[in-house]
């Protein structure tokens, strides 16, 4: 996999770095280490970083001024090379979908156990990676891309993101020494720990305290769940906020239910690795998914109606004890 894609961008004019929906911190990272090392291996290459939404605040400080976020919806779509999706799912690009499908290549760079890399013309998909950025880091391995502070900060800032610093269960000893290569560069690791992942807006501890204050909890205590409606959240980046609710001592899922316009539900899980979450994720709708222990997928239907379908999901997986991975 590694090889072709690197034939693939090496023979390519023009590069598209497509987002998700819902950035967060490892697919932001790993957008500005990977557009950043493309640039010094093939200095010719123009690359363009595209998303359906403005770069959330929190990441930022990430933001190079020779490589800029452009939203969607402000630049038009053309006929790149090869586009590639980062951290996510090439059905869930919103404004950025007519970006990708203008391409002339397609692929994607990933670490979520339920993408398709046979549907896409390219891939570097590793399911036991802790984070995409560290599949960034092993692609500037690969290219003989030296490491510096510069490069080392947004594949740091992914990789504490997608294991919140490291505890949880992909972080494996090649991560740690992952870690400790990019800490060598002299980047600010706990600066980079705070900005990602402990800084919270005053509107984020308030909503947290709602979310705490409409906590219910199924299956004897087994499942921790609550519902906020899209006015709550409006303005406010709700990332992580669901781990609050898996880490209370004797549940064993987490589920966060966020109602949104239209009859949709954003729903956000985590286990504790009795369920696999990304089955869950699929079983309500084809596009959810992410990884066995967090995962998500927006679903139609009422809040309540969608939180009593994961609960049989759940509930089935607990009592025949199919067990994540």
């Amino acid at each position: 996999m590694i090889h072709h894609l690197t034939r693939r961008i090496a023979s390519a004019r023009a590069v598209s770095l497509i987002g998700p929906l819902d950035l967060d911190g490892d697919a932001v990272g790993a957008m500005v280490a990977l557009g950043l090392a493309i640039r010094r291996r093939w200095p010719a290459c123009e690359v363009l970083l595209i998303a359906d939404e403005v770069l959330p605040p929190r990441y930022r400080f990430l933001e190079r001024a020779d490589l800029p976020f452009r939203r969607a919806a402000d630049v038009p779509a053309s006929p790149v090379d090869l586009a590639l999706v980062l951290d996510g799912d090439p059905g869930r690009l919103g404004a950025a979908q007519r970006h990708y499908a203008a391409a002339r290549a397609r692929g994607l760079v990933d670490h979520h156990k339920t993408a398709d890399a046979a549907a896409v013309d390219v891939a570097f998909l590793d399911p036991l990676a802790a984070s995409t950025t560290e599949l960034v880091l092993q692609l500037c391995d690969h290219w003989g891309v030296a490491l510096d502070a510069a490069l080392a900060a947004p594949i740091y800032a992914g990789l504490v993101f997608d294991t919140h610093v490291f505890r949880y269960r992909l972080t494996r000893p090649p991560t740690l020494r992952a870690a400790a290569r990019l800490m060598e560069t002299g980047i600010d690791h706990a600066w980079l720990v705070e900005r990602v992942l402990l800084d919270q807006p005053m509107a984020k501890v308030r909503l947290r305290g709602r979310m705490l204050d409409r906590l219910e909890v199924a299956l004897d205590g087994r499942l921790a769940w609550a519902t906020l409606d899209e006015k709550a959240c409006a303005g406010v980046e709700t990332g992580g906020l669901v781990d609050d609710l898996v880490f209370i001592e004797g549940v064993e899922v987490g589920m966060l239910l966020i109602a949104r316009g239209g009859g949709r539900v954003k729903l956000s899980l985590r286990s504790r690795g009795g369920v696999d979450c990304a089955e869950v994720a699929q079983a309500l709708t084809s596009s959810g998914g992410g990884h066995a222990r967090a995962a998500g997928a927006t679903v139609t239907g009422p809040a309540r109606a969608v939180a009593e379908r994961v609960i049989a999901e759940v509930a089935r997986r607990l009592n025949t004890g199919e067990h994540a991975g």
